[in-house]
């Protein structure tokens, strides 16, 4: 496996960011070493990563750039005129996010493979769905499956096969098709909601200037960690040392 930083370097994802691991060691949690490089992973192998780097993500840079110098804090400008290459976005980041989790690609094995074959149309797999939202926080998170309940005052429940918290994005792999109107109230993805974009993998790679707002059917919105607002003591997060691997750092001022 090579190193795979996610999201891409080109996307501001260099050294400047502060980041460490956070280990599950004796069901506690704690904080690796700190160290500066960027978000990555030993995820991928030379051919994927190399792929992604040669393809991809130049167009998911492009897009992650032109959305921090438009979106505007105090306009709440979330769905700015902006245009990308919808299809190369989604695939870099989507190969990013097997770079969180071996699991992955034991999951969703055709999509993996459609990935790496640079498969003309790709289609989303049943029971998962790509998330996207504006993230402006300077704390980063990258992390494979994770889960957490909020069990004080009300239930809430955060639910993720991946996720990629780095300004000015946020993006998630969430699992679909709970089939009760009530889990769907409880989700905080759904809630908030989070634009699905599992659409964004069926354009040509040819097609290199879509707009946003044609993209998204409403604003996209303004979105923090859950664990990294003021109730975080109201959540029990749950995860397995074997399959999950959380990365939390911060892009300094």
């Amino acid at each position: 496996m090579t190193k795979a930083h996610v999201p891409p370097q080109a996307a501001g994802n260099r050294e400047r960011v502060v980041s460490a691991n956070v280990r599950l060691k004796d069901r506690v949690l704690g904080h690796g070493r700190i160290a500066q490089g960027g978000m990555w992973f030993h995820g991928l192998c030379s051919e994927c990563n190399s792929m992604a780097g040669a393809h991809y993500d130049a167009a998911y840079a492009d897009f992650s750039n032109a959305m921090l110098a438009r979106v505007n804090l105090q306009q709440r400008l979330y769905l700015p005129p902006v245009r990308l290459a919808p299809a190369r976005v989604a695939r870099s980041i989507r190969i990013g996010m097997f770079a969180t989790s071996p699991h992955l690609r034991v999951m969703f094995r055709g999509l993996a493979e459609d990935l790496r074959n640079r498969r003309d149309r790709i289609t989303m797999p049943d029971g998962a769905s790509l998330r996207l939202a504006v993230c402006l926080d300077r704390r980063t998170r990258l992390a494979g499956m994770y889960n957490a309940v909020r069990v004080i005052r009300h239930i809430e429940h955060y639910d993720v096969f991946s996720e990629v918290y780095f300004r000015p994005l946020a993006w998630a792999l969430t699992p679909n098709g709970r089939g009760t109107a009530q889990h769907a109230d409880q989700s905080v993805v759904e809630k908030q909601g989070w634009a699905v974009v599992d659409h964004w993998l069926q354009y040509s790679e040819d097609r290199t200037a879509a707009d946003l707002r044609s993209l998204c059917r409403a604003p996209l919105p303004l979105v923090l960690h859950p664990l990294n607002g003021h109730d975080r003591d109201e959540w029990m997060e749950f995860m397995s040392d074997k399959v999950t691997a959380i990365l939390e750092g911060e892009i300094p001022a």
